[in-house]
This record gives structure tokens, C-alpha cells and sequence, in this order.
């Protein structure tokens, strides 16, 4: 049966609060058009919202659940239940939808029962971008495999729509089926999604292009509306665990995570528990730094005579032969010296793939939200409100850039040794202030290397 999109506009809403959530229903047909997060007042979905001008950045969002068109009317009944409360929507023709919500927890369990044979709406396809503003994925899960889409790549052409890109269709339909929730204020850019709500149901659900998701005839499902958090969404089931999106570096991710809650389990604070986190990681890239700094440090011995056999070959200009020539010898002096002028870049290399894994996991877990730190920072998973701490680490960069040897174009370097914190403090100003802890202790830590390093460098003779 197609997916009817009921009247948003003159239906009268319901709404109660229970154990952790609020929730508000559409009373025409029963759908659940918002929850709120009681323990501090997050809002799972859009509603009304207009800009200072009177433009509309967000309507009300769809709803999930209800029937696939209007058969109630009044409000729904409550009563006590078993362990929480139901609340039943009832049409005049015998057509019953019972959602039972738990006093303590936030899963679930609804009931939809017609007479006339109507189905049951999981999630509704918006009709405007401005009905999932701030809204990220909308996703189904099967065992082991996780299939998302984000709203706005199903509501807007893309950007190369010119050379034959589409607009993404909804995700295959599974018996799991769900999306991001808990939005920031409309006027505000959402970085992060923490909540999620899920469908699970005994069979897989029906998928209509351009309509949404639903289930024919009886159902019987589960509604998960909490947080993205792992003990939680494992145990609502093994596979919702993958609603966690850790990013390109997963495993990476995930195995930071699993040491950073270890640690967290012996220190109470998520932000001294990042500081430790920062001081082990570096002692484990402790050999690959110590590379990279004393491959600078030997560049440093032979760069005299680097720029003899350079020299040599000025004055030939660009002649490709002899530019050929001149890295054939540069080579055969470096390799006389044991140096590998690419030596120094692995090690950095090496360590890309743990800042963005670290970058993607303090952005996703929820135990980060709404954690504070010292003083000023109040929540180490958003960003820092005096930007102290991106300035201390673009501070800290440039010391670090000072101290290690002055090789290569000093023009360049100089260039380098401003331009890149400059970049990286902008950057980072808008980044949530547990990564911009991070990479300031990470980068304290290194500072004390180079020192130690340079103080304890016994320059080698250089064979000609």
C-alpha cells in the first residue's frame, strides 16, 4: 500500500513525558514527530524555526511510525502497563496502534494493528530539505553489513549532476531500519549525530522510492530512540554496534576507543584520560619520531655538501640531463652516508592514518558529549569557547618548528613555520576541544623529544 503523507499542518500533536524521553505524537495517525532527551533537553528531530529575517530554516520533521493514512482522532489513551506506559491511538472503524514505553530505558515496543488492511509508516521520505535540516543518514543494517544515505544526497541533485551524477535512492530495505538523530539548533552547523532511532522488525520492512519505508498488514516492532553509545546499541541487538560511525580509519578508531575507555576506567575524567591517552601513544611512535628527527639532523651535517654538487650544476639551468645527473650523484652521497632523504616523511606518514582515526572517533562516541575538563571546557566533543586551546597548539607548533634544524630554503621554511599553525589553529578552532587537548599534549610531549634528541646528537663524519 502506498505511503500517504499525512496533513502536517492542521493535525494536533499529543505529547508526554516518561523515564528519559518526551515524546510528542501526530494525533491524525499516530506518528512520532518528536523526542527529546531528558536528561539534557536534546531534540532527536527538526520542528518549526526561522532565521533573524523570517526565512525558514526548518519545518517539522515527517514523523516515524503511524498509520499510512489518517484514521484517528482526539488524543490517545495512556495507562499504566507493564514495567512503563502505553499510549493507544484508536480509529471508530477498530484500527489500533499501541506504542509501550519503559519507565526506565528507551526501547520501545509498538503494536499496529488494522482492520482494513492499512499499513504500518516506518520513516516517511521528506518532501523538502528543510523537514531533515541538521539531519544526517537515513540507513538499514542486515548482520554484518551497515548501508547508509545521507538525506540531503537523496533530496538535492549533486554537484556534478551536469556530467550524469544522480540523486542517491533510499538504502535497501532490511528488518533494520533506521537514521541519525539529536539536532543542534537550526542555526547552528551540526558537526555530530549522538542519538539514532531504529526500527526492528520480524520481517523485512517495504521499500518505496520517493515515499519511504514501510510494513503491510500486522506489526509487532521495536523502536530503539537513544543514544549512539556501544554497550547500548549492543545490547539492543549485535549488529546495531555498526551505527557507530568511526569513519575511512574504523578499526583504527575503534581500537582508540577501546584503550581510551581501559584508561578512562582508572581515571573518572575523559579529559585526563585523552592526556594519558596522548602521553602513551607518543611513547609508542617514540622510535618512528626519533627517526624523523635525526634523519633532519643528519640532513643538517650533509646539507654543505648538498649545495656543492648543486652549485655544480647551476649553471647548466633546466637541462633535464643534467638534472638527471645531479640526483644521480645527490644520491650516491646520500647512500655513501647511510641517509634516506625520504626516511623522515614515513614516519609522519605512518601517524596520518591515527590523527584522522582520532579525529573521526572523539567526533562519533557519546560518552565524550557533555564531558567536562578543566575550567573553561565544559564539553571536550565540542569546540573550545575562548579557542585557548587551538592557539596554545598552534603556539606549541611553532616552538616545535624552531627547534628542530633549520634545513633546506630558509625563505621556505620560515613560510612554513607560520603559515602551518596558522592554518592548523584555524582549523582546529572549530574541532571539539578533546582533539585540540590531544595534539597540544601530543605536541608538548614532542617538543621534549627534539630537545632531548638535539642535546644528546652526536654528529657522524661526513664520507665525500
Amino acid at each position: 500500500a502506498p505511503v500517504a503523507a499525512p496533513s502536517v499542518v492542521s493535525a494536533p500533536l499529543f505529547a508526554k513525558t516518561f523515564g528519559d524521553l518526551k515524546l510528542t505524537w501526530r494525533t491524525n495517525d499516530g506518528a512520532l514527530v518528536q523526542a527529546v532527551w531528558n536528561q539534557d533537553g536534546t531534540r532527536f528531530f527538526n520542528e518549526d524555526a526561522k532565521d533573524k529575517s523570517g526565512k525558514v530554516v526548518s519545518l517539522p520533521f515527517p514523523g516515524i511510525g503511524g498509520a499510512s493514512e489518517a484514521l484517528f482522532s482526539g488524543d490517545p489513551i495512556v495507562a499504566a502497563g507493564s514495567g512503563g506506559q502505553t499510549v493507544t491511538f484508536s480509529s471508530p472503524a477498530g484500527d489500533k496502534l499501541v506504542y509501550e514505553v519503559p519507565d526506565k530505558g528507551h526501547v520501545l515496543s509498538v503494536a499496529w494493528t488494522p482492520v482494513s488492511g492499512k499499513s504500518f509508516v516506518l520513516l516517511r521520505m521528506p518532501t523538502d530539505a528543510a523537514e531533515v535540516h541538521n539531519l544526517g543518514r537515513i540507513f538499514t543494517l542486515d548482520e554484518k553489513r551497515i548501508e547508509p544515505v545521507k538525506w540531503m544526497d537523496m533530496l538535492k541533485d549533486p554537484f556534478f549532476s551536469f556530467l550524469g551524477s544522480k540523486r542517491k535512492e533510499l538504502p535497501a530495505a532490511t528488518s533494520r531500519v533506521g537514521l541519525d538523530a539529536g539536532v543542534n539548533s537550526p542555526q547552528e552547523a551540526q558537526t555530530s549525530h549522538y542519538f539514532c532511532a531504529i526500527w526492528e522488525l520480524p520481517t523485512a520492512a517495504v521499500r518505496e522510492s520517493g515515499r519511504g519505508f514501510s510494513a503491510p498488514g500486522s506489526v509487532t516492532a521495536k523502536l530503539y530512540l537513544g543514544p549512539k553509545q556501544a554497550d547500548q546499541l549492543a545490547a539492543f541487538g549485535k549488529p546495531y554496534a555498526q551505527v557507530l560511525d568511526f569513519g575511512f580509519f574504523g578499526l583504527v578508531a575503534k581500537g582508540m576507543f577501546w584503550i581510551l575507555r581501559a584508561i578512562h576506567g582508572f581515571i573518572p575524567n575523559w579529559g585526563w584520560t585523552i592526556v594519558v591517552f596522548s602521553v602513551l601513544l607518543r611513547l609508542a611512535l617514540w622510535p618512528l619520531n626519533t627517526k624523523t628527527t635525526v634523519q633532519m639532523l643528519r640532513m643538517k651535517d650533509l646539507e654543505p655538501h648538498q649545495k656543492v654538487i648543486q652549485e655544480k650544476y647551476a649553471k647548466f639551468g633546466n637541462d633535464m640531463t643534467k638534472k638527471a645527473e645531479m640526483q644521480k650523484e645527490l644520491m650516491a652521497f646520500y647512500k655513501k652516508n647511510g641517509h634516506n632523504p625520504m626516511g623522515g616523511c614515513l614516519p609522519m606518514l605512518l601517524q596520518m592514518p591515527v590523527f584522522f582515526a582520532l579525529w573521526s572517533m572523539l567526533n562519533a562516541v557519546f560518552e565524550l558529549r557533555h564531558s567536562p575538563f578543566l575550567g573553561w571546557i565544559h564539553d571536550l566533543s565540542t569546540k573550545d569557547p575562548y579557542y585557548i586551546l587551538p592557539v596554545l597548539m598552534g603556539a606549541s607548533m611553532i616552538a616545535q618548528q624552531a627547534m628542530t634544524p633549520a634545513t633546506g630554503d630558509p625563505a621556505q621554511r620560515k613560510m612554513m613555520m607560520w603559515l602551518m599553525p596558522a592554518m592548523m589553529v584555524f582549523f582546529f578552532s572549530s574541532t571539539p576541544s578533546g582533539l585540540c587537548l590531544y595534539y597540544l599534549i601530543f605536541n608538548l610531549i614532542g617538543m621534549g623529544q627534539s630537545w632531548w634528541l638535539m642535546r644528546t646528537y652526536k654528529p657522524q663524519p661526513v664520507v665525500i
